[in-house]
């Protein structure tokens, strides 16, 4: 069972018919390449050296740096039949493991809205179309996001709440909002990396070079 089964499903589907070229396998040395011999989408690298390990290829790169044997590193760290992009992010040291969520940021919004909206008549109604429906300000950048629900204010039709108060309502605490998730370019490099590894270790196995 996979953390994150969309970036699994997604890997599996645009590499499957990628294949392995060991280009460098000297010890802690390592230059490992993945393709499809008919396409150029989504070919990455991975390269090993004492400590660190590069990813790079189709998109962003990202370095991660720990152990000796970073392959090591990966195989313990892993979780059961997955990855663990948490672990595996603080220890890039290049490249970025988080981008801004829309998911994120319509989490906050609703939780609020569904909040008080029992105090405010049409909030739900009117938060939709000035926030998610108003052409000026695009949320699905980080930016536009958090000028769109600091200006916000709604007064119609407010209900006295538990304490009498007729206050607008306002987004509380938005610069505590956590509004980054994992990049999901940075969960197929996750994917990319334990996949790697598997087939490299398969193809080091005595029998695997016997036949």
């Amino acid at each position: 069972m996979t953390e994150y089964p969309e970036i699994a499903q997604r890997f599996a589907r645009e590499t499957a018919n990628h294949q392995m070229t060991v280009l460098l396998d000297q010890g802690l040395y390592r230059h490992l390449r993945f393709a499809n011999p008919e396409s150029g989408l989504y070919w990455y690298e991975i390269t090993t050296t004492p400590g660190q390990l590069v990813f790079s290829g189709d998109g962003e790169s990202f370095v991660f740096r720990l152990a000796p044997d970073m392959f090591e590193m990966f195989r313990r760290s892993a979780e059961s039949g997955g990855i663990n992009a948490t672990y595996w992010a603080e220890k890039c040291k290049t490249g970025n493991a988080k981008s801004y969520s829309r998911e994120r940021f319509e989490e906050y919004v609703w939780k609020q809205v569904a909040d008080a909206e029992q105090y405010y008549k049409a909030l739900r109604d009117n938060v939709r179309e000035e926030i998610f429906n108003d052409p000026v300000y695009d949320v699905d950048h980080e930016s536009a996001a958090l000028i769109v629900v600091l200006g916000y204010e709604y007064r119609w039709d407010v209900k006295p709440n538990a304490l009498g108060n007729r206050d607008s309502f306002r987004f509380k605490y938005v610069h505590e909002w956590e509004l980054k998730d994992f990049d999901w370019w940075f969960l197929f490099a996750c994917y990319a990396i334990s996949d790697a590894i598997v087939q490299y270790d398969a193809a080091r196995k005595p029998e695997a070079v016997a036949s």
